[in-house]
């Protein structure tokens, strides 16, 4: 075990990750640093294997000329050569960011124009597809470096090189990597990582190697059990995402979470019941997709099947109420286990979710609805918050057994949050972002002399913990007056197992409505087992049966929000939301560009504040509101 002073915050302020992971190869060199499947069998790779290909590389890009200061991209899929690169290029003193893999043209042209890279990874030929077009527009780019160019035929630009042949003549020396990580200084930049640009071109949050390292740390520190014993988890979220790669980079190097990397990443379910992983950090869209699946399956099983789920499950409602409460009896915990047996860890089961100790969801807000069905199924789901200005930590945590939804928990030890006098949510840390890549205005924007950082978000104090309302420029005042959180309402409208996405408008308005943009998988079942035929997305979003389907979805929020939060109309995008199309209303994350999109969607809009709204549909959406 790495010497426990090496993983306290102080000490990992003073270090960088390829210092702690030289420092893992010779103390712990044959424990698994991480597991990828490659050819259909997953490989294990010790702490001295890891190090080894991160000298081989980083020998290489230094053979091609990489210095320390300068940027190099990567975009791709999450998989360990990018791990690779990421540690062999920190080990240059380079700066590293990674590029969304959902970015369009113009996104890509701008983050390598504004971040400067000099060199370009791509994880395959969909890549080098999106930067061959715009190469000669930078100057600053010396080399694009394919990972797998097994599908690229006729390829040639002098820039371009194989991954494999890169590598090929470079030696693997830990002395050597050892060496070159000795002249990186914490205080060095490591990251650029940029937001998601809802309001703009992204910002590059710049992270020094220190704050990085101790900024992550307090995840640790939130949930001990990650120091405690090892821990089975799922790389599947973008590594150029903090989060993303705080689970497959950092915390590997201060803890004993051992990652693991799939195939295949559209195949998602295989991966998670190959590895029934004992942790999963998650986003809400994946928990929402995995419980309708869930739903949907029990729909379509047999009446002995249906008859035992809706039996559990009237159980789960009392006993998970209860644990919300701490009012569970030694009877209720054992006629809830044996449902639990006999029902919901088949279902588990067939996830790869029947290991699961602990689910850590953020990135978004999760749906109050979807938390408490994975606690029916005995799956203790816990809410974080944080941002990519916090360097890799949270600002705050729910922790314990199935805490009650609704709130983000606390904040971690050492980290001060309080609220302004307006309620936005403010942080305070030594181990914050540095600063904005090449735009010192929008740093002072939001950092203060006295050290506190402006989330932009409005939160409020319920029950010890933290409860975020929303984004401080997103509520809609209506003309009534009334002053009213939309992401709330979204967030709600986004627990149905039809609606993918879901935007509310209304400011300035007597009432609110929705833009919806239909779950295709789950809707498209939906329509198959009613023998609705149908022949693509806008066909199947404008049969009348789904728009009542919608309806009825919309009506059963609708009767649990207050008056003024009802959805008085809605509307059903005729295309699915495509974050690599130009122009298009959503980031990489899918984040909503809220003013995006109401002008581009802006006479759906209308329509439905508007008299002449079955005229101006009628031409908008064709035949939508047909009986």
């Amino acid at each position: 075990m790495v010497d426990k002073q090496a993983i306290t915050r102080d000490a990992l302020r003073n270090r960088t990750a390829p210092s702690l992971l030289c420092e893992r190869a010779r103390s712990i060199p044959d424990r698994v640093a991480f597991r990828s499947k490659h050819l259909g069998i997953y490989r294990e790779r010790s702490f001295r294997d890891y190090a080894l290909l991160v000298a081989r590389v980083a020998r290489a890009l230094a053979g091609i000329g990489l210095t320390k200061g300068e940027r190099v991209a990567i975009m791709g899929d999450a998989c360990e050569e990018w791990m690779i690169c990421d540690l062999g290029s920190q080990s240059l003193g380079a700066i590293i960011y990674g590029i969304y893999p959902t970015a369009s043209a113009a996104e890509v042209e701008y983050q390598l124009r504004d971040g400067g890279a000099v060199i370009f990874i791509a994880e395959d030929q969909e890549y080098v597809d999106k930067i061959l077009p715009i190469i000669d527009r930078l100057p600053d780019l010396r080399a694009v470096i394919v990972i797998d160019d097994s599908a690229m035929f006729d390829y040639d630009h002098p820039k371009l090189m194989s991954y494999e042949r890169l590598i090929g003549p470079a030696e693997s020396d830990l002395d050597w990597l050892e060496a070159q990580v000795a002249q990186v200084s914490a205080r060095d930049p490591a990251l650029i990582v940029y937001t998601s640009g809802t309001t703009g071109h992204p910002k590059g949050a710049l992270i020094a190697h220190g704050k990085h390292l101790a900024a992550t740390a307090n995840i640790v520190d939130h949930y001990p059990t990650f120091a405690e014993k090892q821990h089975r988890t799922v790389a599947y979220l973008p590594l150029c995402h903090i989060l993303g790669r705080d689970i497959a980079v950092t915390l590997p190097l201060i803890s004993r979470l051992v990652p693991h990397f799939g195939e295949d990443p559209e195949d998602l379910a295989t991966t998670m019941f190959e590895v029934a992983p004992t942790v999963l950090f998650t986003v809400p869209r994946y928990l929402q997709k995995f419980a309708a699946q869930v739903v949907v399956g029990i729909a379509n099983s047999s009446k002995l099947k249906r008859t035992s789920y809706e039996f559990a499950m009237r159980l789960a409602r009392r006993h998970v109420r209860k644990c919300w409460d701490g009012t569970v009896t030694g009877a209720d915990e054992a006629a809830y286990r044996a449902c639990h047996t006999a029902v919901f860890r088949p279902i588990l089961n067939k996830l790869g979710f029947d290991c699961l100790e602990l689910v850590i969801c953020g990135g978004a807000p999760l749906p109050p609805e979807t938390m408490a069905l994975w606690h029916m199924y005995g799956v203790n789901v816990l809410e974080i918050y944080g941002q990519t200005e916090e360097a890799g930590g949270i600002i705050a945590g729910q922790r314990g057994q199935f805490p009650r939804p609704g709130n983000v928990g606390t904040a971690p030890d050492g980290w001060d949050v309080r609220l302004s006098d307006d309620g936005e949510v403010l942080v305070r840390s030594p181990d914050l972002f540095e600063s904005y890549w090449r735009n010192e205005d929008a740093t002072r924007a939001v950092k203060n002399a006295d050290g506190w950082f402006r989330t932009g978000d409005i939160g409020e104090w319920m029950a010890g913990g933290l409860r975020l309302i929303d984004r401080a420029r997103d509520f809609i005042v209506t003309s009534g007056g009334k002053t009213i959180s939309p992401s709330f309402i979204e967030s709600v409208l986004r627990a149905s197992p039809y609606i993918s996405e879901a935007v509310v408008f209304g400011h300035g308005r007597k009432y609110l409505t929705a833009l919806v943009e239909i779950d295709f998988d789950m809707v498209s079942d939906w329509a198959r087992r009613n023998d609705i035929a149908y022949t693509g997305f806008t066909n199947l979003a404008e049969k009348p049966q789904v728009v009542r389907l919608i309806k009825d979805e919309i009506d059963r929020v609708n009767a649990e929000l207050a008056r003024v939060e009802q959805i008085k109309a809605f509307r059903i995008l005729p295309k699915a939301l495509d974050p690599e199309e130009e122009g298009e209303p959503v980031t990489p994350t899918r984040k909503i560009k809220r003013t995006q999109m109401y002008e581009r969607f802006k006479p759906l809009v209308e329509a439905m504040y508007d008299d002449s709204e079955g005229r101006l549909l009628a031409g908008e959406v064709g035949d939508v509101l047909r009986a």
